[in-house]
């Protein structure tokens, strides 16, 4: 791996003008993609989506981890999307090689963190040591008693979203190549995702229908148009509304004519999920980002927020829309009658002390979708739906997990918001949002792994990254060396801020 500018700027243009393997890369995979999904072989895709996504991912993630950081989020964003096309044409897999894409992929970061792990001495990277210790106790202890595969894949919905933050973390010295090219996939992400969220509600794909019905997940509505909570490319209305919330909460550091149109779409798609907690998290994005962004941004994002609602009211125009976001809105005011906070009330008060009185821990694998694994007919198992995040924490990473686990996010939380002196950056700003806001969600469900996880690790270590960046241009520092140890080594002052 390597910072020198002069290696970097013959990966971005290749030789003699023409366009290089790492730029190209990306795009000629999504090019494979659609190719089998348009002739009607999307079942082709069970082997040439891992193995394209993974020699992509391996291609840029030494040479290129501004564009690594970007494909990625282009897998978070459209992997399931592609496994319903290819249970579509090729016939429904309970068990689907696809969806496996993103966490190989981002598990890539394995070997260059392993690379670096002396930086972890560092007090601006150490609240992720006691993060990673919590999870790898939890994977031991998964593997007795819900088996190597289950435990296995369980670690990768954990422990992949942390050390894709810790990744871009430790690339402070390409952080404006890192934010500007994360805010590229937001902006073209945002604007496909909230576009398709709307035509799949007001048209409903046979695909997207065939899935719900095969899954059963009768709390998405029904597969038919208008009567559906919108999932867009994800996998349920959940995760989309949260990934939906995070995109909007950076958005207003992006620039050019698609931002307004993606936000007004990913808002639009937002409203249609129907997740309550979602327009909350948004509300709470909003009002954080007035407390923080730099004076003259202020304004601006204002604007922004006014014209996002008025880009809403054609929407709120057509009845049944109208009628199903405030029915849902109405019960935030009537929260006794509402079915869906009665469940979970009752779950905290059954689970509240078997969750915490669960020293050893239950072991990564024995929930959520990991029970596929442990069970022979791959159907979800008991305890595959568990509500709260809080509670899930300590129940599947018992004490010593949750101590550890615990410890480093409000370490590495703290140290985010700590500015120390570092310039102000619109960027920032809004990634420390985007990280609070996937945080406090926990209340509702565990929104510290898979895509949502994801959202939070990511953006609190673009937040690190922009701090850093920030102390050393203060500190008129040279341009970065080859091998950044050195770079670490030689000059710890803004390390320890």
């Amino acid at each position: 791996m390597t910072f020198a500018t002069a290696g970097l700027e013959r990966n971005h243009h290749g030789v003699g003008g023409l366009p290089s393997l790492a730029k190209l890369a990306a795009p000629v995979f999504w090019f494979l993609v659609a190719m089998p999904v348009l002739v009607g072989k999307a079942g082709l895709l069970e082997i040439i989506f891992p193995v394209g996504a993974l020699t992509v991912g391996a291609l840029l993630v030494t040479r290129d981890p501004a564009r690594f950081a970007a494909f990625t989020w282009w897998l978070w964003f459209l992997t399931p999307e592609v496994r319903r096309l290819v249970d579509y044409q090729a016939g429904w897999s309970v068990i689907s090689p696809v969806m496996v894409t993103p966490f190989a992929v981002g598990a890539m970061t394995w070997f260059v963190i392993a690379q670096y792990l002396p930086m972890l001495r560092y007090r601006a990277y150490f609240g992720f040591v006691p993060v990673m210790l919590g999870i790898f106790y939890a994977y031991f202890n998964g593997i007795t008693q819900a088996g190597v595969a289950a435990a296995t894949f369980a670690l990768l919905n954990w422990l992949v979203p942390v050390t894709l933050g810790l990744y871009v973390a430790l690339h402070w010295p390409l952080y404006p190549q890192m934010r500007d090219a994360v805010l590229r996939a937001f902006v073209l992400g945002l604007t496909l995702v909230g576009g398709y969220g709307l035509i799949q509600y007001f048209i409903m794909p046979a695909w997207d229908a065939r899935w719900l019905i095969n899954v059963g997940m009768t709390n998405q509505g029904m597969p038919l148009p208008m009567q559906v909570r919108v999932f867009s490319t994800l996998n349920s209305s959940g995760p989309l509304a949260f990934l939906l919330v995070t995109g909007l909460a950076v958005l207003p550091a992006a620039r050019g004519i698609l931002v307004p149109i993606a936000g007004a779409l990913a808002l639009g798609s937002m409203l249609l999920s129907l997740v309550r907690a979602a327009w909350l998290a948004g509300l709470f994005s909003f009002a954080w980002l007035l407390l923080t962004m730099p004076g003259r941004h202020r304004l601006r994002l204002v604007a922004v927020g006014v014209g996002l609602v008025l880009c809403s009211l054609p929407l709120l125009s057509v009845p049944m829309v109208n009628q199903a976001i405030a029915s849902r809105f109405d019960t935030l005011n009537s929260m006794e009658n509402d079915r869906s906070y009665q469940e979970r009330q009752e779950f905290y008060g059954r689970f509240l002390i078997q969750a915490l009185t669960e020293v050893r821990g239950a072991g990564l694998g024995t929930i959520d979708t990991a029970t596929k694994l442990t069970n022979e007919d791959g159907q979800l198992g008991a305890m595959a739906f568990f509500d709260s995040g809080i509670l899930r924490v300590p129940y599947e990473l018992g004490w010593p997990g949750t101590l550890g686990y615990v410890a480093g996010i409000i370490a590495l939380t703290v140290g985010m918001l700590r500015r120390g002196g570092a310039p102000p950056d619109p960027f920032a700003r809004c990634a420390e949002t985007a990280a609070l806001t996937i945080l406090g969600c926990m209340i509702f469900e565990h929104t510290l792994v898979k895509v949502t996880g994801v959202g939070f690790w990511f953006f609190l270590g673009m937040a690190m990254a922009a701090k850093n960046h920030g102390l050393a241009g203060l500190q008129q520092t040279a341009p970065p060396p080859v091998n950044p140890t050195h770079q670490f080594q030689g000059d710890e002052r803004w390390m320890e801020a």
